[in-house]
């Protein structure tokens, strides 16, 4: 570029225009890129991996900062949370997430059954009333044939009241010695 300014008697500036190219490309002046040092990777004494071994066993739900702070107080041992999460990933020590509860069980979705009483299912909802308050509702009902078997509605509902929907329940569907024999 400041050849061709030079032998035409021009400035850099009209030489880059008439090019139709970006300053920044002509001044570019490549920097040399430092090589990324590797990181020695620090390895644990072997009496912090044994207490790490030891609380692990006890107890493989706690995490990494629940295991530091026992390293801390019991052990005298002072670690990074990194540090430790490195050696706990390691060695397959971390509490695994995402872990799905509940049955295995697939859900067909298929709830109702052929004769009645052989299951129930039961829920509370709050209704809204138009003062603003609001009513809960609570009832069981028979899955074969939907029919709402006993209920109850109040401004608040206890475990007691849970207990007496289901003896009430129990007392509409099935005699007093049936009832006594389960």
């Amino acid at each position: 570029m400041e050849q061709l300014s030079s032998e035409f008697k021009v400035s850099l500036n009209r030489v880059i225009r008439s090019l139709g190219i970006s300053k920044s490309s002509v001044y570019y002046k490549p920097v040399e890129v430092k090589k990324k040092r590797k990181r020695s990777s620090q390895t644990l004494p072997k009496r912090v991996q044994e207490a790490i071994s030891e609380i692990t066993g006890n107890k493989a739900t706690y995490g990494i900062l629940r295991i530091k702070a026992i390293l801390k107080r019991d052990y005298k041992i002072t670690i990074t949370k990194y540090l430790l999460h490195r050696y706990m990933k390691q060695n397959d020590l971390l509490v695994k997430r995402g872990s799905k509860r509940g049955s295995s069980r697939p859900h067909t979705g298929k709830i109702s059954v052929e004769k009645s009483n052989k299951r129930w299912a039961s829920d509370i909802t709050s209704i809204k009333c138009w003062n603003g308050q609001k009513i809960r509702f609570s009832f069981i009902l028979d899955c074969c044939d939907r029919t709402i078997i006993s209920w109850y509605a109040s401004k608040y509902i206890q475990g007691c009241d849970i207990e007496l929907l289901f003896q009430n329940a129990l007392y509409k569907r099935f005699s007093e010695n049936e009832i006594e024999e389960m």
